[in-house]
């Protein structure tokens, strides 16, 4: 589903899937990613130079380094 699709959720229902997804154990972080970080991402092949600006490829972009990372170790 894309995010214009989505219906707006009620405060009840985005406590409950915050709740699950903490069961599950998902945390939410808030990653702070500055010009020099996009030249990195841009120059390492995760973000396209094109999508510089755009919030989802960059949090796709920073997601796909975690998960590379996390093989490596």
């Amino acid at each position: 589903m894309s995010p214009d699709s989505k219906t707006p959720q009620s405060a009840a229902e985005r406590m409950r899937a915050y709740r699950r997804r903490r069961r599950r154990g998902f945390r939410c972080i808030e990653v702070h990613v500055g010009q020099a970080e996009l030249d990195g991402l841009v120059a390492k092949g995760y973000l396209p130079l094109d999508k510089r600006q755009d919030v989802h490829a960059i949090k796709s972009a920073v997601n796909d380094l975690i998960f590379d990372w996390l093989q490596q170790t």
